[in-house]
C-alpha cells in the first residue's frame, strides 16, 4: 500500500528517499541510526490518512497529523523533530496506493503542521504498529495512563494497540487467510490468549488450563497480539 517514501531533515534522518517498497520491507541498521523513527513517522502518516473525515470526525488533517506526532514521539514542540543541524524546515512525502501525502515544519513549530499535499483517498482499514515491548501485560496501565492520566510514557503506538486489543472478537465467517492463521498460530502456541471478563485480565489458556499473563512466555504474548487482531478483524486484508 506504501510505494515510495522522501524525508528530509527529519529527526535523525537527513535525507532519505525510499523506492520500490513491496508488500513486506525489511530496515538494517546500526542502533540510533533511526529505522524506528522511520516507521514512527509512516505510521503517524497512515493513522491520519486512516482518521480524516471518518466517521463523525471533526479535525481537519493538519490537526489530527500534528496531535499524532506529538504523542507518538512526545518532544517539548514538534519543531524539536527537525534535525538539529539542518538549517532547513523538515519535510516528508510519501506515496499511498494512487494518492500522495507531503506535509513540512520548522523548528518553531509548537502544534500547526503544514500539509502541502494530500491526494488520498479515505481508508476503511486500520493501520497498527506493533512496539518491541510486551503489551498484553500492560495493557490496562497504557490505557490509564493514556486516556484518565493523559501522561507522557506510552506513546501512541501503544495507546493504539491497546486499544485495538480492546474489542472483542467477532463472530462469523473471517477471511479464509486469517482463519488458516489463527488456526496456525493456536496449533504453534498450543493455546490461545484470550480476555477473561471477571478478572479483567489477559490468560493463555491451553486445553483445560489456565496461566496468568505474567508467567507466559514472551514470545507467546507477542505471537498472542496478531491471533487477537485478526480475531476480533481491528485488521483486515489492505492494513499496514
Amino acid at each position: 500500500m506504501i510505494n515510495k517514501a522522501s524525508i528530509k531533515n527529519l529527526g535523525p534522518l537527513a535525507r532519505i528517499d525510499w523506492t520500490g517498497l513491496g508488500p513486506v520491507n525489511l530496515i538494517i541498521g546500526e542502533n540510533d541510526t533511526g529505522k524506528t523513527f522511520l516507521l514512527k513517522i509512516l505510521y503517524s502518516v497512515m493513522r491520519t490518512i486512516e482518521e480524516y473525515k471518518r466517521g463523525d470526525e471533526k479535525r481537519s488533517a493538519a490537526e489530527i497529523l500534528a496531535q499524532r506526532l506529538y504523542w507518538t514521539f512526545q518532544p517539548e514542540k514538534i519543531g524539536d523533530l527537525v534535525d538539529k543541524n539542518a538549517n532547513a524546515s523538515a519535510s516528508f512525502s510519501v506515496s499511498v496506493e494512487q494518492g500522495n501525502f507531503a506535509f513540512k515544519f520548522g523548528k518553531d513549530t509548537t502544534k500547526q503542521v503544514n500539509i502541502t499535499k494530500n491526494t488520498t483517498v479515505p481508508r476503511e482499514s486500520n493501520s497498527l504498529f506493533l512496539p518491541a515491548k510486551e503489551v498484553l501485560s500492560l495493557h490496562h496501565i497504557i490505557l490509564k495512563s493514556r486516556e484518565q492520566d493523559s501522561v507522557y510514557g506510552f506513546d501512541d503506538t501503544y495507546l493504539d494497540l491497546a486499544r485495538a486489543l480492546r474489542q472483542t472478537p467477532k463472530k462469523g465467517k473471517n477471511y479464509l487467510e486469517f482463519s488458516e492463521s489463527r488456526q496456525n498460530l493456536n496449533d504453534m502456541l498450543g493455546g490461545r490468549v484470550e480476555f477473561d471478563d471477571i478478572t479483567q485480565r489477559w490468560q493463555f489458556k491451553k486445553g483445560n488450563q489456565k496461566f496468568s499473563i505474567g508467567v507466559t512466555a514472551e514470545g507467546v504474548k507477542k505471537l498472542a497480539i496478531l491471533d487477537i487482531l485478526l480475531g476480533n478483524r481491528y485488521l483486515d486484508r489492505d492494513s499496514v
